[in-house]
């Protein structure tokens, strides 16, 4: 058994002695490619809602539903559909008031305050401050963003990214040919940080102060999305 597990080393030793060395890597260029690319907003997303004071729980959720029907009414009034409606926060509980007595202070209840908000997507951009000003004439108290968004976000992220890597691979050619190099194939390319998407933002908080002008101003601007990619590629000689 022995002898034959020499034999087989002897035969095997040859092979193993014939391998070819790994070639060393060449001369290579590390890039990076960036880009930003800028789009208009498809549409507006809104928090739009109403808080009210009452004695009773029941007239607090009756102020609120009241004014929250209203936001609704003239959202249909703008031919936004159903699909881009939706309730996001209701709210009720226990109102106080601080009372003092001297120098100390407590809190004593004061009735309920409650609120209701509804979340609405206007596509109608050019409308968006005409319907503003309709739901604060309406009750709406609250305004608590707007903020403008692409419906298909990913296209601009994938162009981006493809700009980014075509960035990368235009200062390859320029490297190389300042240094009389030829280029050869791409080793590795290895995205970077995942693309921002800013979002253009609006707020308003009502109450008693006066009535905003007749059309709320707003500018909805563009969109940035910025991609980067890091690239390896192999260089040779003219």
């Amino acid at each position: 058994m022995r002898l034959a597990a020499l034999l087989s080393l002897a035969l095997l030793a040859p092979a193993l002695a014939q391998e070819p060395p790994r070639p060393l890597p060449g001369p290579r260029l590390h890039l990076t490619g960036k880009a930003t690319l800028e789009a208009a907003p498809d549409f507006a997303s809104i928090s739009i809602g109403v808080g009210a004071r009452a004695p009773t729980a029941a007239g607090a959720i009756d102020l609120t539903s009241v004014a929250a029907a209203k936001i609704v009414v003239a959202a249909r009034t703008f031919r936004i559909e159903p699909r881009d409606l939706q309730t996001s926060y209701v709210s009720l509980q226990p109102a106080f008031r601080t009372v003092r007595d001297g120098n100390a202070s407590e809190q004593r209840p004061d009735g309920y305050q409650a609120t209701n908000s509804v979340a609405i997507r206007v596509r109608d951009l050019a409308r968006l401050g005409d319907f503003l000003r309709i739901v604060v004439d309406g009750g709406a108290n609250r305004i608590d963003g707007v903020n403008f968004e692409l419906a298909d976000p990913g296209k601009l992220e994938r162009e981006a990214l493809a700009a980014a890597v075509k960035d990368g691979l235009r200062q390859a050619e320029v490297i190389a040919e300042a240094a009389g190099v030829k280029l050869g194939r791409i080793e590795e390319i290895r995205s970077g940080a995942r693309p921002a998407r800013p979002v253009a933002s609006f707020r308003f908080s009502g109450g008693t102060s006066p009535p905003p002008p007749p059309a709320v101003p707003v500018e909805a601007g563009s969109l940035s999305v910025s991609s980067e990619v890091e690239l390896v590629v192999a260089i040779g000689q003219p």
